[in-house]
């Protein structure tokens, strides 16, 4: 049986045809370094205990006990009282701003809601300016449910002809206060009326603190 020989991959000679064409459908990105565009320079390491032999300042590794030269900033007289520290730099009118009136500031007046509506495929607002205006108002009188601090929620409302085609659905996350949750919704079916005030279509609404 006749004996096959071995398969083997070698690479071809430089300057052959077939080395030219491996160079240039090489798929290695060329942003990295290969041997045609990038050189390493050999440096040599220095022997054992000459590492910083051609360092420019020659080591001082010892003072002169005659010569100590040892730079410090220079010295500061101190005060024989304390009350004379505040005559070296006095820091101006140490009174101003003293005898001022007080400023009287009226607590902003509660509001409870603010409202937003969009269409859910476009984004855009959902009613006319006036209608929003008219949203804002009543949304501002809303009265939410205990002083605990709430999070601003999102409701998706379905609107067919005949209205709110069954109960809003609360967006994750939520307020954070369940009570709060189920006020707004019904704030928005029956006190809103958003049924009657959109048309057809599908809506996001944010409530807001």
């Amino acid at each position: 049986m006749p004996v096959r020989s071995a398969i083997r991959f070698d690479k071809p000679p430089k300057g052959s045809a077939l080395s030219d064409q491996t160079t240039v459908l090489d798929p290695t990105p060329l942003f990295l370094p290969t041997d045609h565009n990038a050189s390493q320079k050999k440096i040599d390491w220095p022997e054992l205990g000459g590492a910083f032999q051609s360092y420019r300042f020659k080591p001082k590794l010892l003072f002169n006990d005659t010569n100590l030269n040892i730079d410090l900033p220079p010295p500061v007289a101190v005060p024989a009282k304390p009350a004379n520290a505040l005559t070296v730099d006095a820091p101006g009118a140490l009174a101003l701003g003293f005898g001022r009136p007080d400023a009287q500031i009226a607590p902003l007046p509660r509001r409870g809601a603010s409202v937003e509506i969009v269409e859910t495929r476009t984004g855009q607002p959902a009613l006319s300016p006036r209608a929003m205006a008219q949203v804002e108002k009543l949304a501002a009188e809303a009265q939410p449910p205990g002083s605990q601090a709430w999070q601003p929620v999102s409701f998706l409302a379905t609107v067919d002809a005949a209205g709110l085609f069954g109960p809003l659905a609360i967006e994750e996350p939520r307020s954070g206060v369940e009570d709060v949750d189920n006020y707004f919704q019904d704030f928005l079916e029956r006190t809103l009326h958003l049924g009657e005030r959109l048309a057809p279509g599908f809506y996001r609404i944010s409530v807001g603190p």
